[in-house]
């Protein structure tokens, strides 16, 4: 009896084993491929330490990829890719392969121009790292302040992002308001009074960009988020990586 109790103990550690190893197997996978399909990408970006994206070669890659964004010492360099829905680029790169890290993408309904008042980025949070999961840098006030701004270039013009607010909410919060009407100033003076964090910037006649992501504090499959909304100001000089 004793044996087959031991057996059968084995049995389960065997499975548990093997199924945690295919589980890390999936996750490296994915992280991998990724990783392979942007480092492509950026060298149609990345010229001598400075972002300087050839357009017409990455828009030939794949005519969704309407920006690039990069946080500095965020491992946050993506193209930034506008579907036809918000479900599509949830589960598939910018190479269109299925991948469950998905793509860093605009919100469909978005002027991809952004010129709305305010653009939102949808990015994952993932287990071991990439994708927009370092947003939760930005939870250190430390870090906020010292890294108050962000870069989102387009094939029209290149920005440097005041951050305005570092934010922990939910879905459904004012901060994916991208239409603010007649209430422009307290919509602004609602996303400070909620933030985190928040840096006294202009935002006069100025639009918004939110980078959106998961709070893997609650888990995969709750409303709740990390948030990081910067102020557009173009800009002429040349965008060094710095990380």
């Amino acid at each position: 009896m004793k044996k087959w109790l031991y057996r059968i103990l084995m049995l389960i550690c065997v499975g548990v084993f093997a199924f945690s190893a295919y589980q890390l197997y999936l996750i490296y996978s994915s992280s991998k491929q990724v990783e392979d399909e942007t480092a492509a990408l950026q060298e149609y970006v990345i010229e001598e330490d400075y972002l300087q994206p050839d357009w017409a070669s990455l828009q030939a890659e794949n005519p969704d990829i309407i920006a690039w964004v990069y946080v500095p010492e965020c491992n946050i360099s993506f193209p930034v890719v506008q579907g036809d829905d918000n479900s599509y680029y949830l589960t598939h790169t910018t190479k269109n392969e299925y991948n469950e890290r998905g793509a860093i993408f605009l919100d469909y309904q978005a002027n991809p121009s952004f010129t709305d008042n305010n653009s939102i980025i949808y990015g994952h949070s993932v287990e071991g790292g990439g994708m927009f999961t370092d947003l939760k840098n930005y939870s250190d006030q430390t870090f906020f302040s010292e890294h108050p701004v962000f870069y989102l270039l387009t094939p029209n013009a290149n920005y440097e992002c005041q951050i305005m607010t570092y934010a922990k909410s939910n879905d459904g919060s004012v901060y994916y308001t991208t239409s603010f009407g007649g209430y422009r100033d307290d919509v602004i003076n609602q996303m400070k009074t909620n933030a985190l964090y928040y840096n006294d910037v202009d935002t006069t006649d100025k639009s918004l960009v939110t980078l959106s992501t998961c709070d893997l504090d609650y888990g995969f499959n709750s409303n709740r988020r990390l948030i990081l909304t910067g102020v557009l100001n173009q800009i002429t000089d040349p965008i060094k990586i710095i990380d």
